[in-house]
């Protein structure tokens, strides 16, 4: 029984060994911040009054600050099997959010309505897709194919817009705080390239290795001109 024993202990920790090796052990975090001019105007509604009214009934979004940071998405990519984490996407006080929106090709992603009214998501040239009204607290799941990215919109509510990005080997997405700041929370260890998304391009991109045991702080990202995935 003894000798068993010796056996069972030495084969769990060569399995602990291996599930190191290949970051199944751990899920760290990754924490990093972007900084780069604003791409969205401010609200071109012309009646003040009028714009408030709907401001305040949630069929707009407020204002946009000069720095507004809502149509960027941070995004990482590599070998990974499992489904992306963090991808969560919806309309929250009358618009998108965020309004760039990332799924793995081949699988689906949905976008859920938190608002307390209708929306009618459109996307511009994505094969199949339908546009149907849906309800508050519902969602829409949608196909995503291989190509892109495609131009969202609502076709109630005329002020939202995004895109939908299709990406072969997504791993992992992250919300651009007003500040600029992200994090990624339960990143298997590993290499990966972080990719910074504005609307339809890519405007940063850096390789990054993500430590087992520990937490990766990666040095701010600049927003240039468009790159290609």
């Amino acid at each position: 029984m003894g000798q068993l024993r010796n056996w069972k202990t030495l084969g769990a920790g060569c399995v602990a060994i291996l599930l190191l090796a290949y970051g199944g052990a751990s899920a760290e975090s990754v924490e990093g911040s972007v900084r780069g001019k604003s791409s969205r105007n401010g609200n071109p509604d012309a009646g003040k009054q009028d714009y408030y009214w709907k401001v305040w009934n949630g069929a707009l979004p407020e204002q946009p600050e000069s720095d507004d940071l809502s149509d960027v998405l941070a995004v990482l990519t590599g070998k990974f099997t499992g489904p992306p984490i963090g991808c969560a996407f919806g309309f929250r006080g009358g618009d998108l959010s965020p309004s760039t929106l990332a799924a793995r090709s081949g699988t689906t992603i949905r976008v859920e309505n938190s608002d307390a009214f209708t929306h009618e998501l459109s996307i511009k040239g994505l094969p199949g897709f339908t546009p149907l009204e849906s309800g508050p607290g519902t969602a829409r799941v949608i196909a995503v194919p291989a190509g892109g990215p495609w131009s969202l919109g609502d076709r109630i509510y005329g002020h939202v817009d995004g895109y939908l990005h299709s990406m072969r080997e997504l791993v992992a997405c992250a919300r651009v705080t007003p500040n600029g700041t992200f994090q990624f929370d339960d990143v298997p260890p590993g290499p990966y390239s972080l990719r910074i998304l504005r609307g339809g391009d890519q405007v940063a991109v850096r390789r990054v290795t993500v430590p087992a045991g520990k937490s990766l702080q990666v040095d701010p990202l600049t927003m240039g001109a468009s790159r290609g995935d």
